[in-house]
Order: C-alpha cells, then sequence, then structure tokens
C-alpha cells in the first residue's frame, strides 16, 4: 500500500520530445553498428569462431548494451517498468531476429572486407531500428495522458 502512495506522490517524467528520442536512437544506432561489427570482428578474427556463432555472440552482446541505453537515455517513460517489459522483450526479440536472419545473409554473401562488415550491419541495423524505433514509439513505451483531475489526485 505504500508503494502505491510513493508512485503517486514522484511527479510524471515528461515523455521526450519525439525528435530528441529520434536524434538519441540514431546516435545508438551508430553506436550499436560500431560495437557490433567490432565484437565480430573479435569473435571471427582473434577467436576464429565461424560467422554464425560470432554474429550472434554480437547481436545478443550489443542488444545488452542497448538495452541499457534504450531504457535509462533514449525512451525514459513515467510508466512503471514492468508494464513495458513484455512488449519491450517482445518487439527486441523479433527485431533481433530478423536482424540475425538477415544480417547473417549479407555477411556471408557481402562481408569478405572489414569495410562491409561495418556497411552490411550498419544496413541491417537501420533497417530493424527503424522497425523497432516505431514499435518502441507507438507500443512499447506509449505515453498515456493523465485523465483531467488526475494530477489533482495525485498532488494531495
Amino acid at each position: 500500500m505504500e508503494s502505491q502512495a510513493v508512485n503517486r506522490s514522484q511527479p510524471a517524467q515528461p515523455k521526450q520530445p519525439l525528435v530528441s528520442r529520434l536524434g538519441f536512437f540514431v546516435l545508438g544506432g551508430v553506436g550499436s553498428t560500431l560495437i557490433n561489427s567490432s565484437l565480430l570482428e573479435l569473435a571471427k578474427d582473434r577467436w576464429a569462431w565461424p560467422y554464425a556463432a560470432g554474429y550472434a555472440f554480437s547481436t545478443a552482446s550489443t542488444a545488452v548494451i542497448f538495452f541499457l541505453w534504450s531504457y535509462f537515455v533514449n525512451f525514459r517513460t513515467s510508466r512503471v517498468w514492468r508494464n513495458c517489459l513484455g512488449r519491450y522483450l517482445c518487439c527486441v526479440i523479433a527485431a533481433q531476429l530478423l536482424n540475425y536472419l538477415i544480417g547473417l545473409c549479407g555477411l556471408r554473401q557481402f562481408g569478405s572486407t572489414h569495410l562491409m562488415r561495418i556497411l552490411v550491419i550498419g544496413v541491417v541495423q537501420s533497417f530493424t531500428g527503424g522497425i523497432k524505433f516505431l514499435l518502441y514509439h507507438f507500443w512499447v513505451f506509449p505515453h498515456a495522458e493523465q485523465p483531467r483531475g488526475a494530477e489533482a489526485a495525485t498532488v494531495s
């Protein structure tokens, strides 16, 4: 009962403007591409892993890193995290599976050089990232307007 009172007394954190979130999403995409391609290079060249294992490792590691990015930087929301967790996991798993399948095919076909690997990963992540952005904006972390009078109830 006490935790409900604490949640009501905290002011709602406003959702970031769309342009700001889009900017952070693009910045995250560039960082994600660099991290993903670097981890793939490490797994493939240093550890001599095949593309399938190396790309699975790099996409999974990047997903964990950018989970933190999405939650703490890009899509801060006043909604309780547990309200968004199921939708977030569904979206991330679907996007990562799509990323892996398309990316692995592209890497096997075009990834003969370091630059081409970065380009393939960048193109694939741009595609899946755009889908994720729309899903995050409209489905995963939607902004629910407070009904009129809700502010008065939370202030008292």
